[in-house]
């Protein structure tokens, strides 16, 4: 099983073989996601994604997946480039227990990063998936999760991008992103 990670493509030009996940409106909490807005797609077996190359602008990567994704209404996609990969390993060690009060279910981990299209492709991948886009940014602005935070930050070049099942982030999660945002709690 693997998954498409693509920007700048629409859900409905995605190639026969893939099968939408999530293409809501997203928000990037670290570095800018400059690729356009993210696509999440499960990809079967033998999908020609060579359309993709075709279609300017657009930036994709697979990753290998873990399981399909389930009910959840958000998704998180932490997309590194390592830095320090000795440095990041108590990261690694500490964050399920840190994620798991908030529903997290991870649908593919620190797999393979296949490029298909772009100039972007991380060093590690991780598809998370919550009951709600709420549950991801209360993870995220957690007191439990800032110290490991903090090394993720420091030993990778760091992306984490919410994306909504479908439609808009509800206001109430915006808040919450500006507030925390706002207060410095992602510096370094």
């Amino acid at each position: 099983m693997r998954y498409l990670v693509a920007s700048g493509v629409r859900s409905a030009d995605l190639p026969p073989g893939c099968r939408l996940v999530a293409d809501g409106e997203a928000v990037s909490f670290e570095q800018a996601w400059s690729f356009g807005a993210p696509v999440i797609a499960q990809v079967d077996e033998g999908a020609d994604l060579s359309v993709l190359k075709s279609k300017p602008g657009v930036a994709a990567f697979l990753v290998d997946g873990l399981e399909p994704p389930g009910s959840g209404q958000a998704f998180a996609i932490g997309a590194h480039r390592m830095r320090d990969a000795e440095a990041f390993k108590p990261y690694i060690a500490g964050v399920p227990d840190v994620i798991a009060p908030y529903g997290c279910r991870y649908i593919a981990r620190g797999g393979a990063v296949t490029p298909v299209c772009g100039s972007f492709a991380p060093d590690r991948l991780v598809l998370m998936e919550f009951p709600s886009a709420d549950d991801v940014a209360a993870f995220y602005f957690s007191a439990a999760y800032a110290p490991l935070l903090q090394i993720r930050l420091k030993a990778t070049e760091p992306r984490f991008v919410l994306v909504n099942r479908s439609g808009r982030l509800p206001e109430r999660t915006r808040q919450t992103i500006a507030d925390g945002l706002a207060r410095g709690q992602r510096s370094l």
